[in-house]
């Protein structure tokens, strides 16, 4: 539980690396006093925080002027004192729980290779492996303007507004949309990157970029800065909504760590040649997850068509003309007490 400097309270989940980050800095005899923290790239939802998948960053108490004005303010024996909550509640917060991280990543999701992606005929939740190859040059370009606290899509870049998260936008930001082409072998397919996979690999935000170029004397979005060649030639295990009408996948989330990677391509991928019968669900695991360990944020971005901050649902808003399809996907994912499919590795009979 965070609060505000106000009074304000929220649940704030903090995942893997974050939890133990702040469990570490908890239990640590030396820190006293009260726990400012600042997370960067947070996944805002109805009544509570979290980290995102790759790209956030946890500052705890660090000498950097927003947390040391934040602490400032705060009353002199709250600054002193340090928060009472037992470790063992910080640890559930942390989100501890059976699943791990590639089992969380997979769940819900079907799991495939790139090259089954044209068989599907409906709107579907898939994990598969892929290497982005290059980029599918849209009519848009890179990046489009959107609100300065979500990802919906702004009316008029040139027109202040309030925005249907309540947010009152004096000048709409460029946010990032790239449209790249991933390949597995042989296949090849449109992925749809958004706002916070893209700033999270590129480690600058579109604004700053667009800043940069418009510096240089180039506003063209139709021109695309040498740095977004880091987006390429890199292998990941992506969690995308498969949109067959439109022979794209928007990007929920992803991963480019080598060991993960090649984790959800040895043990889930079902390839093309291989039976259904080769593959067996894990038992279900009947204990209860912790009541504070709901969903999983995804660092997929929001659709910039959406209305909604956060989504309760996924639905779909197609564009004029069917050229292109926006989607909202917080990737929020109820985790249930059934654990993902593996697939079973039969042995050959002797």
């Amino acid at each position: 539980m965070i609060f505000s400097g106000r009074g304000n309270c929220i649940n704030c989940n903090l995942w893997e690396i974050y939890g133990s980050k702040i469990l570490a800095y908890y239990n640590d005899p030396k820190n006293n006093g009260a726990i400012v923290i600042l997370l960067t790239h947070a996944m805002v939802k109805d009544g509570q925080v979290s980290n995102a998948w790759s790209g956030s960053k946890l500052l705890i108490n660090e000498d950097i002027p927003e947390i040391q004005d934040f602490m400032s303010k705060l009353p002199t024996n709250e600054q002193k004192e340090k928060p009472t909550q037992s470790a063992k509640s910080l640890s559930n917060w942390s989100g501890g729980s059976q699943y791990s991280p590639v089992e969380r990543f997979v769940h819900n999701a079907k799991c495939m290779s790139l090259s089954q992606f044209c068989k599907i005929k409906h709107e579907t939740l898939c994990v598969t492996v892929a290497t982005t190859l290059k980029f599918a040059v849209s009519k848009y370009g890179w990046f489009y303007y959107g609100c300065t606290r979500c990802s919906s899509k702004a009316p008029n870049p040139e027109k202040a507004y309030e925005c249907s998260c309540g947010q009152k936008v004096e000048q709409p930001i460029p946010r990032y949309k790239i449209e790249i082409y991933v390949s597995n072998g042989e296949s090849k397919y449109r992925f749809v990157f958004w706002d916070s996979e893209c700033a999270a690999i590129l480690g600058m935000t579109a604004e700053f970029m667009h800043n940069f170029m418009v510096e240089n004397g180039e506003d063209d979005p139709m021109v695309y800065p040498d740095e977004l060649e880091m987006l390429l030639n890199k292998k990941m295990t992506f969690r995308v909504k498969v949109q067959p009408t439109f022979s794209q996948a928007s990007v929920w989330k992803l991963c480019d760590d080598e060991a993960f990677v090649k984790e959800i391509e040895n043990d889930y991928i079902v390839e093309d040649n291989q039976s259904k019968t080769e593959y067996a669900k894990l038992v279900p695991n009947k204990e209860n997850l912790e009541t504070s360990v709901q969903t999983l944020s995804a660092s997929g971005e929001n659709d910039p068509e959406s209305i909604i901050l956060m989504t309760p649902a996924k639905d779909v808003v197609i564009a004029d003309k069917g050229e292109e399809v926006d989607f909202e996907a917080s990737g929020a994912t109820q985790l249930s007490g059934t654990k993902p499919s593996k697939k079973l590795k039969i042995e050959p009979s002797s």
